[in-house]
């Protein structure tokens, strides 16, 4: 009985080294094949202004999970399809193996998308429309962000050599936008929310469009995000450190791809916040374009970073009651502390006004006070791009910018500064010149550049 129990375990051994003498090669399976490994990443793109910040993502929304990686012979026949998973969590990176014959290749890369709808099959050819396919992505995106490679594909060639590698890059199919506050004023400030505009509500493509393009004003829309119920709360500066409370907040959103070469170009920041712990609500916005900042467009991947101090300045544009001499002054109909209505013309004299909220009560500073910088030039100039009538200081970027239906001022009465530092034009009082103008002011408090705007009305 022993005897029969050795010979039956020799015959298995024997069996098991005949298995294993044979290599790789001797396998018919493998025959004119070659061994590849794919190193699949998502970094940032060189074209984008996302940096490096990307590989150190904020959410595991950011990372690569499901993924496909396909190889197209220069037949168009798609050759080899691998597909993989990084698991609920996500990873920045993968790598995987297997066998491909020599050739030249065009590789396609795809993740945490819905893969079957590309119908993208093995064996068969890829399909023509993929350059015009779009996701079905939406501002405020609560996904994984779908990701692809360009449009032309990654071009590589298998040569008969043992364990070649090959770098195969991912992009994100959206941007992210990044708000951090940091409060620099003596009180507290809550966040209860914000809207950006113009942002694309249309569907992105599936891959990089080959060149930018300006949205359409029919295609965009403002993204509003509200957590009032959850509001960001900013302390107070502290005299010692110089620093209060910050608070950050971020979103994704579509690609837009436009260059801010016209109004709906130029992106809105608005935020919703209390002060002073009020319940009452104010609204602050400012505008961000290619002249002052370089955020002229939203492209995929980008990650857009908004830095928002709050300090303790508050402005007011006061209309001054009183005509020149042998003058006479436009008639006031209604003003608040964004706009003023005429209903005649004549002369116009405006004080924008500034104060801190720290000092006291009641106490409103002009363009005389040493915090404050604000010139105008003696001469207007049109800016050939928007057609705005421009009074700009070229040293200091300050001054005014008139926008809308300058013909209801008397030629060449736009504005002027006086010695007090008040501004005065001139409404022309014939009829049919009616209109609103929109002042911008641009002006620097403490060293940082503020704008902000105040609409004249003639009816």
């Amino acid at each position: 009985m022993r005897i029969k129990y050795a010979i039956a375990c020799v015959a298995v051994l024997l069996a098991l080294l005949a298995m294993s003498a044979c290599s790789e090669s001797d396998n018919p399976q493998l025959d004119g094949m070659t061994r590849l490994e794919i190193h699949l990443s998502a970094p940032y793109q060189r074209a984008t202004r996302a940096t490096g910040d990307w590989l150190d993502p904020i959410s595991s929304k950011e990372l690569i999970h499901d993924y496909w990686v396909v190889f197209v012979n220069q037949s168009g026949i798609v050759k080899e399809l691998v597909s993989g998973s990084c698991g609920i969590d996500g990873k920045e990176e993968d790598t995987f193996r297997f066998f491909l014959p020599p050739g030249t290749y065009t590789v396609y890369a795809f993740a945490n998308l819905d893969f079957n709808s590309l119908n993208i099959r093995k064996g068969a050819a890829l399909p023509t429309d993929l350059s015009s396919k779009t996701l079905a992505t939406t501002n405020g995106w609560t996904n994984d962000i779908p990701m692809s490679n360009n449009v032309q594909g990654q071009t590589v060639t298998v040569a008969e050599v043992e364990n070649q590698s090959f770098e195969v890059e991912l992009v994100r199919a959206m941007a992210k936008i990044q708000l951090d506050f940091e409060n620099l004023s003596g009180q507290q400030i809550d966040i209860l929310g914000y809207e950006i505009y113009p942002l694309t509500k249309t569907n992105v493509s599936l891959f990089e469009p080959a060149q930018p393009k300006n949205i359409a004003t029919t295609d965009s829309v403002a993204y509003t995000v509200d957590f009032s119920e959850t509001a960001i709360t900013l302390t107070p500066i502290n005299s010692e450190t110089g620093h209060g409370g910050t608070g950050t907040t971020w979103c994704y959103v579509n690609e837009t791809n436009a260059t801010a070469t016209a109004t709906h170009n130029q992106y809105s920041i608005r935020l919703k916040v209390r002060r002073n712990m009020s319940v009452e609500e104010y609204r602050y916005g400012f505008t961000v374009n290619s002249a002052s900042s370089g955020f002229d467009y939203i492209r995929r991947n980008d990650w857009i970073k908004l830095p928002i101090l709050f300090r303790d300045w508050s402005f007011r544009v006061e209309t001054l009651p009183f005509p020149p001499i042998a003058g006479f002054q436009s008639r006031v109909v209604s003003a608040d502390a964004l706009s003023i209505t005429f209903n005649t013309g004549g002369y116009i004299f405006l004080r924008p006004m500034f104060r801190k909220d720290t000092d006291p009560e009641g106490i409103w500073r002009s363009f005389d006070d040493s915090d404050v910088v604000f010139k105008l030039v003696s001469s207007y100039t049109t800016n050939t791009t928007t057609g705005a009538a421009e009074c700009v200081d070229s040293e200091t970027d300050t001054g005014l910018i008139l926008t809308g239906d300058l013909q209801i001022f008397e030629a060449g009465q736009y504005f002027s500064q006086l010695p007090s530092g008040d501004i005065v034009g001139k409404l022309d009082n014939a009829e049919g010149k009616t209109g609103q103008v929109t002042i911008t002011l641009k002006v620097r408090l403490e060293g940082l550049e503020y704008e902000f705007d105040y609409n004249i009305f003639k009816i």
